[in-house]
């Protein structure tokens, strides 16, 4: 699994874009911005070529803490999903093509 950081999305743009450092810092920072603004705007965000992300709402729940057999309450909350665009996910797949589907 790739886990990428502020510091990893800079130094990518630092050696494709050849843009100085504040400039980098300046543009995640916005992006960031941006992105959550419009997901708590309107709990949907496109971006063409990547994908949808969607604030989906999950109601309270009782539930069981299993250490201790105590009743609890799970507060509700969003989840945050991805669905990629077509473009993406044909790229992702592209080298599993040749692969054919087996029934078992």
């Amino acid at each position: 699994m790739v886990k990428f950081t502020n510091a990893n999305i800079l130094s990518v743009f630092r050696k494709q874009m050849g843009i100085s450092k504040a400039d980098e810092t300046a543009f995640v920072e916005a992006f960031q911005s941006v992105f959550e603004e419009a997901l708590l705007k309107d709990k949907i965000l496109k971006i063409s070529g990547l994908g949808t992300f969607k604030l989906i709402p999950v109601e309270s729940r009782r539930s069981v803490n299993v250490n201790t057999g105590e009743k609890i309450e799970i507060a509700g909350h969003y989840k945050l999903t991805f669905i990629p665009d077509a473009t993406l996910k044909d790229k992702v797949n592209e080298p599993f093509a040749h692969l054919e589907i087996v029934e078992l």
